[in-house]
């Protein structure tokens, strides 16, 4: 009998615990149930990162969600082709990895694409490793919970209308899509397993968006024609992607309460700081403990943006 190579030996225990799991479900009680879902979810995801086939072209643009994934599949679209607004979504060009392409037993290589691009919230032990480039977005985590209770409020229905105090309970504890944020965040940047990680924040690009689009372009061996910057530019400004919101927007679910009034499109703010208009004291007060308890150990720089603290606030508690 031929022996297996490793990564279709691992595919083929990943596949047999998925059906275990399976199996093991019927004889629980209920109130296992979720955890056996994440269960299976999670093994699915092993499988597939045992089925990946790896290329050194290939180009994932990873966050959590609401911090900047659109801005960065914008980016990467314009640095990596002629720029022309000629496709119905964005996600044509960067499919969403666990939304578009697992669900239909699509693998990355089969991306006809070059480079293969596509775009993931996974955490860092979930996504696939490989010789390619991994562009990690991050922005300031009081800024993402505001922003991801705005966007749930239109795509989550099965979150209900929560308060902003009481979502902002749900986005500490991680009883969110995607889960922690602080681990999400502190598995990026930590970068265990040594893959070609560019870590490029939201900040940065609102503070200075052209540096910002060098920085994505040379990480990706890309050379920017100097005649083509200001397109790309101006195409990757939050002004431009408003009057094409609909190649951004996601589908609203057939659950989610319908529009009242003139409703914010899927490009909503795009600032830094917002979160100060919306966030009570206390809140602010948890989320700092919370950062210095997960992210304490950071650069001091990437530790102030991430936590939303000015220079001298950062560095009183460090």
């Amino acid at each position: 009998m031929p022996r297996k190579r490793p990564r279709k030996l691992l595919a083929a225990c990943a596949a047999s615990a998925v059906a275990m799991t399976l199996l093991i479900d019927k004889a629980v009680p209920k109130s296992w149930a979720a955890r056996l879902h994440r269960a299976r979810i999670r093994l699915r995801f092993v499988e597939y990162q045992a089925r990946y086939a790896g290329s050194p072209d290939d180009i994932f643009i990873v966050t959590y969600p609401k911090s900047g994934t659109t801005w960065l599949q914008m980016i990467v679209y314009q640095l990596t082709t002629d720029g022309a607004m000629d496709f119905t979504h964005i996600a044509e060009v960067s499919p969403h990895l666990e939304e578009r392409m697992m669900p239909r037993g699509l693998q990355i290589s089969d991306l006809r694409s070059t480079p293969r691009v596509v775009k993931s919230h996974l955490p860092y032990f979930l996504i696939p490793r490989g010789p390619g480039r991994y562009i990690y977005g991050v922005r300031n985590g009081l800024d993402v919970a505001v922003s991801y209770r705005y966007h749930a409020r239109k795509y989550l229905p099965r979150l209900g209308e929560p308060s902003a105090r009481e979502f902002f309970d749900r986005f500490m504890a991680g009883d969110v899509p995607y889960r922690s944020w602080f681990e999400h965040v502190a598995g990026w940047l930590g970068n265990r397993n040594r893959l070609n990680v560019l870590v490029i924040t939201y900040d940065e690009l609102v503070a200075d968006l052209e540096a910002g689009i060098r920085r994505i372009a040379d990480f990706c061996g890309i050379t920017i024609d100097p005649a083509a910057m200001p397109r790309i530019v101006e195409r990757c400004s939050f002004a431009f992607m408003r009057e094409h919101d609909a190649k951004f927007a996601l589908k609203r679910p057939p659950a989610a309460p319908a529009p009242t009034g003139r409703e914010p499109g899927f490009i909503r703010k795009g600032g830094v700081g917002g979160w100060r208009e919306e966030l009570d004291a206390q809140s602010v007060s948890e989320f700092h403990e919370a950062c210095q308890r997960h992210l304490g150990e950071l650069d001091k720089d990437m530790f102030r943006i991430l936590s939303g603290r000015d220079a001298r606030e950062a560095e009183s508690v460090r």
